[in-house]
């Protein structure tokens, strides 16, 4: 006799960048099993497939995970967990600078969790009449990056280019190589024009406040990126 099927709830909520509607399920034990086995490996590909594959194991309404920018995924996945584990995340929190080292643990509700910033054109205009249409950085393309250098982050911002375009035609078909030499020959105004529409990227941000338990010190701070909230 087949063992009883128990039926899983369902739940709405907005993808960040787009404001569409979708419905979304909380991960059962065998897709927790595949996050916790990846996280046990350390290994950043390994984390981030596992992430992208409950997320579209879970979410109902038929959309292109692996499309999203960064911060749906990383705003997707929270919602899940908090749907999944629990609506309260916990952290241990220490004093930035100071002798006192005590631990003070803090809950944070989930829903308090939002992605800040706006979502703006992805078209930069360059000269009168040459521009670029950019994207947002993917999962894809920042998941196995671990460093802030010049090169990293030119490496993603060439990445994130969709095409470039004149006053007479669109340029999409160019190789890697191509796409970095095109960029090494902008002047610095130029290229600071596409720097910016990467520091003004939307980001899961909370801001956290807390009295140290031992010394009484207040204390708070902007936490950033879905892997500040499970540390």
């Amino acid at each position: 006799m087949a063992l009883p099927i128990i039926s899983t709830p369902e739940f709405i909520t907005k993808i960040p960048s787009t404001g569409e509607e979708i419905k979304y399920r909380p991960f059962l034990v065998k897709e927790e099993k595949i996050l916790l086995m990846a996280m046990e490996g350390n290994d950043a590909t390994e984390i981030t497939n596992a992430t992208l594959k409950i997320l579209e194991s879970c979410i109902l309404t038929p959309i292109e995970v692996r499309k999203l920018p960064m911060f749906d995924i990383e705003y997707l996945f929270l919602q899940l967990r908090g749907k999944s584990v629990g609506e309260t995340i916990t952290l241990y929190m220490t004093h930035p600078e100071g002798e006192c080292k005590h631990r003070t643990e803090v809950d944070v509700k989930i829903d308090d969790i939002k992605v800040q910033g706006e979502v703006k054109e992805n078209k930069v205009m360059l000269t009168d009449d040459i521009g670029v249409v950019l994207r947002y950085p993917l999962i894809s393309d920042v998941a196995t990056t671990n460093s802030e250098d010049a090169e990293t982050l030119f490496k993603i911002l060439a990445n994130c280019i969709d095409y470039v375009f004149d006053g007479e035609n669109v340029y999409n078909d160019f190789t890697a190589d191509e796409i970095d030499e095109w960029l090494s020959s902008l002047n610095q105004n130029q290229f600071g024009k596409l720097v910016e529409f990467f520091q003004n990227i939307p980001k899961l941000s909370h801001k956290l406040e807390w009295d140290c338990t031992a010394c009484g010190k207040h204390e708070e701070i902007v936490l950033e990126g879905l892997q500040s909230f499970f540390t």
